[in-house]
């Protein structure tokens, strides 16, 4: 496997875009965020974990947890989206039991071409306007039942708040008024995940926000609560099929 990559990454509340030329072809991987992929000047090919890799296309939406891999050698945008936001709900009904869906490239409108200039442009704030431009022509406005169940949700927002110091288990079911047992089994028909994956997850994304800012790796692991760079570099590559360091964030 050879991969290079070199580019830009934003990241907002409930989202991330990763986005630059990249020639690689990953490991098959997975994670829990729904993956939107953009080929800006050029296709790429996608894979389940049995499969060889399918057709080229230029737009296509991986969903959450899905094992797949990824070819590409062209300018490239991955936009990540949390399968429990509102807009990422309303995603996961595009790919129904899929787990790698086409998307029609008239479904996006201009947004892909608006992605394209932003990224040339190489601003931080209208990047993320246009990932999230993106996101909504797929995911729309969201309604409110399209929400995770409530106490799951309270959940979920106490732990932005202490990811440093997360709540263990029993804490978190307290939380939400329910017993361990019966919270773990919500948690994870909610989220799709058990609540310690979850916890990695976020301290994923977390590692991945300090990368983008100009941190080290060491200084990336540290900040997300890993034991060092080498813990973050093994759970980067499982989650996302390469090693944090073939990437060079410009």
């Amino acid at each position: 496997m050879g991969y290079t990559a070199a580019g830009q990454i934003v990241v907002w509340q409930g989202g991330s875009l990763w986005a630059g030329r990249a020639a690689m072809t990953t490991d098959v991987h997975s994670h829990h965020a729904i993956q939107i992929t953009l080929g800006l000047d050029g296709g790429f090919r996608l894979s389940g974990p049995e499969a060889g890799f399918g057709a080229e296309t230029v737009a296509a939406v991986v969903a959450a947890d899905k094992p797949h891999a990824f070819s590409v050698d062209a300018t490239v945008a991955l936009i990540f989206v949390e399968p429990e936001s509102l807009q990422g709900r309303a995603i996961s009904r595009l790919c129904g039991e899929a787990a790698i869906v086409a998307i029609d490239p008239e479904l996006l409108g201009h947004t892909a071409a608006g992605l394209l200039e932003a990224i040339r442009g190489r601003n931080g704030a209208e990047m993320e306007s246009a990932a999230r431009a993106v996101v909504a022509r797929l995911g729309g406005p969201g309604s409110p039942r399209d929400r995770p169940d409530a106490r799951v949700a309270r959940v979920i927002g106490m732990l932005g708040l202490r990811l440093d110091d997360p709540p263990r288990l029993e804490e978190a079911a307290h939380l939400a008024k329910l017993s361990p047992d019966r919270f773990r089994h919500l948690f994870v028909e909610e989220t799709g995940l058990q609540y310690r994956s979850y916890l990695l997850w976020l301290r994923l994304g977390r590692a991945v926000a300090a990368f983008a800012k100009g941190q080290s790796l060491t200084e990336a692991a540290h900040a997300a609560g890993f034991s060092d760079s080498a813990h973050l570099s093994r759970t980067f590559r499982r989650t996302f099929g390469l090693m944090p360091s073939s990437l060079r964030v410009e």
